[in-house]
């Protein structure tokens, strides 16, 4: 069976930081060298060289797969060594690693480098999708281990090209926990897009990672993703806050982050990001894509009967103050349904699929 390196990065916020510190100053280190021979370092420069190489290339690889935060700009100095790597004429890299160097910065200074984007809290990497022990059980090293992980065969039912979990591999920690993960070779697309980003309503997702790399949701766990100036380009819908949320199907009623936790009752909790979002949405008009995340037990009519359904976009019309079982102020978007959709009790009916449904409960066998 193929298989892939990966990196098994830290779910430890100030851990992954370190290790992409020393990642980093890896790339750099590159580049000093090449400054010393007045080219661009080979693998035949020796061992040393060809795995620093090696590093270096996963770690641009894999930064590609993250959201960009301030935070993580300031404290790995990612502008500088992205600089470094293809505009300082001093600095000799291989081709591919400064092209690669230039598109992500290109990427993060279009996008402010995540100032006004709504981020998951404790969350670098994008494509984790459980805690990885090995933070806690692998000795302290400066750099992540890279770990060999097998690829699905392409003709996989569930894993392969045509399967629901197409573009997710099974990663083992070097501690033996098992978590998915983006798998780089397969393009991903971007959810940084207001409407239907090319997805048929109706489309039907096995969880909120295989969401995100169809570009449905860029959020791997949270329910709101957008930006604070812009707006909200998706939010996910679940019966988490049923207390809190009144969802009518084409109308929906959808409250702001911390909406639990307040128990004043004059004043809503601070605006999260993800509010803010929101309220952006409200104030640009933008659509926003909602999609449904259900469950067996689920009160919701609305939701599907497990995993996730896009169901159409919506747009944010009004704000309003409700309280919560504290007694403390929350706050509320209104949200309607765009019309000449596909009307959400056919949805019902078709999706997800039977044949989708016994998939789902087949992915713990793996590949």
């Amino acid at each position: 069976m193929a298989t892939i390196e990966v990196f098994a990065i830290p779910t430890n916020k100030p851990r992954r930081l370190q290790h992409m510190m020393s990642l980093g100053r890896g790339v750099l280190q590159l580049g000093l060298r090449g400054r010393r021979l007045g080219r661009a370092v080979k693998p035949e420069d020796g061992s040393e060289w060809e795995a620093r190489l090696k590093k270096g290339r996963m770690y641009l690889e894999w930064l590609d797969t993250i959201d960009m935060t301030p935070e993580i700009k300031e404290k790995t100095s990612m502008e500088t060594m992205l600089k470094f790597a293809f505009d300082d004429p001093t600095m000799y890299y291989p081709e591919d690693i400064s092209k690669t160097a230039q598109a992500l910065y290109e990427k993060w200074q279009s996008e402010n480098w995540g100032a006004n984007a709504v981020v998951e809290e404790d969350v670098v990497s994008a494509d984790q999708e459980f805690a990885d022990p090995a933070s806690e059980l692998a000795p302290t090293t400066d750099e992540a281990p890279i770990v060999q992980s097998e690829l699905p065969p392409p003709d996989h039912p569930i894993f392969g090209e045509h399967g629901i979990m197409h573009g997710i591999i099974i990663f083992r920690s070097p501690a033996g926990r098992k978590s998915y993960r983006l798998n780089p070779h397969v393009l991903k697309r971007s959810a940084k897009v207001f409407g239907h980003n090319g997805i048929p309503v109706g489309t039907w997702f096995a969880n909120q990672l295989v969401a995100l790399h169809r570009g449905a949701h860029g959020m791997r766990i949270g329910g709101i993703a957008g930006t604070t100036d812009a707006g909200a380009y998706s939010i996910v819908v679940a019966d988490v806050y049923e207390d809190l949320d009144d969802d009518r199907g084409e109308t929906l009623y959808y409250s702001g982050s911390n909406s639990h936790n307040n128990d004043d009752p004059t004043t809503p909790a601070p605006s999260s990001m993800g509010t803010r979002a929101l309220k952006a949405s409200l104030r640009t008009g933008n659509p926003v894509r909602v999609l449904r995340s259900g469950g067996p037990h689920s009160r919701n009519h609305w939701l599907p009967e497990c995993g996730l359904r896009y169901d159409g976009l919506y747009r944010v019309t009004a704000l309003r103050e409700r309280k919560n079982t504290k007694g403390g102020l929350y706050e509320q978007f209104v949200l309607q349904r765009e019309p000449g959709q596909t009307p959400l009790e056919e949805l019902l009916r078709i999706s997800p699929t039977a044949q989708q449904k016994r998939d789902l409960n087949d992915i713990q066998q793996g590949y």
